[in-house]
């Protein structure tokens, strides 16, 4: 079996202690490998080689290709609820009275956006007391907002 059973237990018992404060268990196991002496002396310290195929975080996956650094362009980020709202004010979308449930089966059909209708109703019930659209109650009780 293992040479040493008791000493080595010893030994693990004294060192569990200091392997147990790093919080990565990466670090924990790379420290146990080297005091057993498991891990290969050939390279004990950092080289480009020997981390080519790690990447430091989640968000720079796809950069790292054969060891060198992709440039990649930004992306464009998505546009909020208010930003396309302010859109459709802009275009003749409201020339006729539209729901809060037009505005959001709107942006899901011709914008591919998937809003909730609560994220309309704050902004909208702002532009109708500023003036920039109109707002009244429809036969249904809800309310319908058009430009004046």
């Amino acid at each position: 079996m293992i040479k040493d059973f008791d000493m080595l237990k010893q030994q693990l018992a004294e060192l569990a202690e200091a392997v147990n404060k790093f919080e990565s268990e990466a670090v924990q196991l790379r420290v146990v490998e080297l005091v057993l002496e498991k891990a290969p002396r050939k390279d004990i310290g950092f080289s480009e080689e020997s981390f080519s195929h790690y990447v430091a975080a989640p968000d720079l996956s796809g950069l790292m290709r054969n060891g060198r650094l992709r440039k990649t362009k930004p992306s464009e980020s998505a546009r909020g609820a208010v930003a396309a709202l302010n859109d459709l004010i802009e275009s003749d979308f409201f020339s006729e009275p539209r729901t809060i449930g037009d505005i959001v089966s709107h942006c899901e059909e011709a914008r591919g956006a998937q809003y909730k209708s609560n994220a309309f109703s704050g902004p909208l019930s702002r532009h109708a007391r500023s003036g920039v659209l109109a707002r009244e109650k429809n036969a249904d009780g809800n309310f319908v907002y058009y430009k004046p």
